[in-house]
């Protein structure tokens, strides 16, 4: 967001319903502290009976030059909510929206309410129900048409409402991504496609098409976080269908037929006994496969001129399952695939343009304290298709990469 022709990131004191803001001249900063959201009296936001929890702020300028705040959190915990109530300054009920004067610190106006928590959108038999707002306003004008993505009350999803001001009264207009692709056709919590957690994002126009932006979870964590992108599309009447998630990113299209890709950007990720949801800070289940890497994660200027820490999926026990979504192979058509892995398990890696069924190639696997490649003859493939790498065998192994030739 620009202030003055500099960039500024709003951000919330840890624990603390209070909101900061830092400036700096190109989005990589460095960053200066710039001063808090306050009232006209000098009163930090939030610190007023009545303020809402300023939690995960998201920001719109808006044509005309008004500026206007969106933030908000509601757990449906009745006692977490409680005791928010009790030791914290703000409402947690759902999302808000305040104006903000020029200097984009001082509030301008009353607040006004967006999206209803879960526990009022049920109450009061809301369109909300069911994906009523968790957290993580991001607020956009999109031909006309103000939207709120937010993450709803399952917290696996990003939802939106629309309005014809920024402001409101919205309405529910549906779910834009979900990381288990909960609420596509036949997808339920329990057939969850991969292993689902909270997540936050926003709608980004690049290069002329629409992106949801959200992340996934890593590191067998709810706090570990792995970007995504899909490709939307939205409607001449400004709905937006449900986005399938799938490992093609900003590519726009379907991936090549042929090259090497990193097991990371699986979108299809389960276990024997299927999925299931991150609800702590650590979990220890030993069963399931996860997304990780060698080592901690890098800052740019440690990563210059050193080798990125590998990243992978770990873990893949016997009835493991990556998917890979989507390839074109009328373009380009491979005829052998290679795999690198690692790990004491031995078996084998059936590789499948479905999850049960069309069976591309069989992999033979030993074990290997390094990373090492199998390849096997690939099958003939035509058209744009998915491909699921099934594992079955001994022990566990992790799955660093694929190759098409």
């Amino acid at each position: 967001m620009s202030i003055s022709g500099t960039i500024s990131i709003y951000y919330q004191l840890h624990n603390k319903s209070a909101l900061s803001v830092a400036v700096s001249d190109t989005p990589a900063g460095p960053y200066e502290f710039y001063g808090h959201v306050r009232h006209a009296d000098g009163s930090l936001y939030g610190s007023r009976k009545g303020d809402a929890y300023a939690f995960d702020p998201g920001i719109l300028v808006d044509e005309d030059g008004k500026v206007y705040l969106y933030v908000g959190f509601s757990p449906a915990d009745r006692r977490f909510r409680l005791a928010m109530k009790l030791f914290m300054h703000g409402e947690v009920d759902g999302g808000y929206v305040v104006r903000l004067k020029s200097d984009m610190l001082t509030i301008s106006g009353k607040q006004c309410e967006t999206v209803p928590g879960e526990l009022e959108a049920s109450e009061n038999y809301s369109e909300f129900a069911g994906h009523a707002f968790f957290e993580a306003s991001s607020p956009r004008k999109i031909r006309g048409l103000y939207y709120l993505v937010y993450s709803s009350s399952q917290s696996h999803e990003l939802c939106y409402a629309t309005s014809h001001t920024p402001t409101g009264p919205w309405s529910y207009g549906g779910t834009i991504v979900s990381i288990g692709d909960i609420g596509l056709p036949g997808v339920s919590l329990k057939r969850s496609r991969n292993f689902t957690g909270n997540t936050h994002g926003g709608l980004v126009c690049v290069n002329g098409q629409w992106y949801i932006f959200y992340h996934r979870q890593t590191n067998q964590q709810k706090c570990a976080r792995q970007g995504c992108a899909e490709k939307v599309r939205i409607l001449p009447d400004g709905s937006i269908p449900q986005a399938e998630i799938t490992s093609c990113g900003l590519n726009g299209a379907p991936l090549a037929g042929i090259g090497r890709y990193d097991a990371r950007i699986a979108c299809n990720l389960r276990g024997r006994s299927g999925t299931y949801a991150y609800t702590q800070t650590h979990h220890k289940e030993s069963e399931y496969p996860y997304f990780t890497q060698d080592g901690p994660d890098m800052s740019a200027e440690e990563a210059a001129g050193n080798p990125v820490p590998a990243q992978y999926i770990a873990n893949m026990k016997d009835r493991s399952v990556a998917g890979f979504k989507y390839f074109d192979f009328d373009s380009c058509r491979p005829s052998r695939i290679s795999v690198t892995l690692r790990g004491p398990g031995s078996g084998v890696l059936a590789v499948k343009t479905s999850p049960g069924s069309g069976k591309a190639a069989l992999i033979p696997f030993h074990a290997s304290d390094s990373w090492t490649s199998y390849s096997a003859d690939l099958a003939e493939l035509k058209g744009v298709k998915a491909l699921y790498f099934c594992r079955t065998g001994k022990g566990s192994i992790d799955f660093l990469d694929f190759t098409l030739e």
